[in-house]
């Protein structure tokens, strides 16, 4: 059994074929632009938060911060494309938080379009991210998923080589 993890359901959220790669250990090409970009914006973005990169058993969360009595947890990303398992992303934190005991809202950032998309865990949300987590336990079992994507939307994937060339 494989431990599920924020990344993981991000990456399920975007691609199933990703989310198997990620779980078996296969990292994407450590030289993509697409990914030293999204790791520069997240290290330089809102660098005068003090909570930020905080590590909770299986879960990394990027930011944390308390504001009028509520805990908001917040995940920065480079654009507004793969919001979606951002999203889904975020919802599963806020699931393995309040497992937890804490209670908190989460935030998508967007710093280079000023865009703060608020998620709140609601009963509906946490029911899918709950099947979702047991959809990826069920994938990351079995073999490799094959492609299913059009070439074109997959241009700016970590693992297009590993895909499509």
């Amino acid at each position: 059994m494989i431990e599920i993890t924020g990344y993981l359901v991000l990456s399920y959220s975007n691609c199933v074929r990703e989310a198997w790669l990620v779980a078996h250990r296969i990292f994407p090409e450590s030289e993509n632009m697409n990914l030293a970009l999204g790791r520069l914006i997240h290290e330089t973005s809102y660098e005068n938060r003090r909570e930020k990169d905080i590590a909770i058993d299986n879960i990394r969360l990027d930011m944390v911060e308390e504001k009028k009595g509520r805990t908001i947890v917040s995940e920065i990303k480079k654009s507004k494309y793969s919001l979606e398992g951002a999203r889904d992303q975020l919802l599963f934190y806020l699931l393995r938080l309040k497992e937890m005991g804490v209670h908190a809202e989460g935030q998508l950032l967007v710093p280079k379009e000023k865009k703060k998309i608020t998620i709140i865990l609601t009963e509906e949300e946490e029911e899918r991210i709950q099947k979702m987590c047991e959809e990826v336990q069920k994938l990351v079992e079995g073999p490799i998923p094959g492609i299913e994507r059009a070439q074109n939307k997959c241009k700016n994937c970590a693992y297009y080589t590993y895909c499509w060339v």
